[in-house]
């Protein structure tokens, strides 16, 4: 099972690629704090499955100031048999981390997405995600070029 936050949703909804998630792991599992987030104007998709967390967020996630989204992420991986957990928050991966959650971010998912040939560049996709204000370090975005084996040329990351 593939849990996912809301900022991967939300960027991939934004660039039209959201399907990249249905290609890569079939079902993707959201709480509903999430849906509400991403979906709250528009229809879920019928991939998308959407479950209420038993049992809120324990207090050491509310010391993080994470949002209901990641919190209930959080929660639902913690009480679930769930194999990976998409978050992109650097508090919430923090989090994750100390609790031995493994986790990916959206850059994760395009770089899948080009290893099972969904996707021909990362670059492209993460180009248009920095248009789109996602935040990403020049740092992530150059080792996410390295990685995809792509030129790590970069007009849109000056500075």
């Amino acid at each position: 099972m593939i849990i996912s936050n809301s900022s991967c949703l939300i960027i991939l909804d934004k660039l039209d690629r959201l399907t990249v998630l249905k290609e890569l792991y079939g079902t993707v599992t959201i709480p509903k704090a999430v849906q509400e987030e991403v979906f709250s104007e528009k229809e879920t998709p019928n991939w998308i499955k959407v479950v209420e967390i038993r049992q809120p967020a324990a207090p050491r996630l509310l010391e993080k100031n994470l949002g209901a989204g990641e919190r209930e992420a959080i929660a639902l991986f913690l009480e679930s048999t769930a194999d990976l957990l998409i978050l992109d928050n650097l508090a919430a991966r923090q989090v994750a981390r100390k609790l031995g959650i493994p986790f990916t971010g959206v850059v994760g998912v395009l770089l899948a997405a080009k290893r099972e040939g969904l996707i021909d560049t990362v670059k492209d996709t993460l180009d248009e995600m920095i248009r789109q204000d996602f935040r990403l370090s020049k740092t992530v975005y150059e080792s996410a070029l390295n990685l995809a084996g792509e030129p790590a040329e970069h007009k849109i990351m000056e500075g």
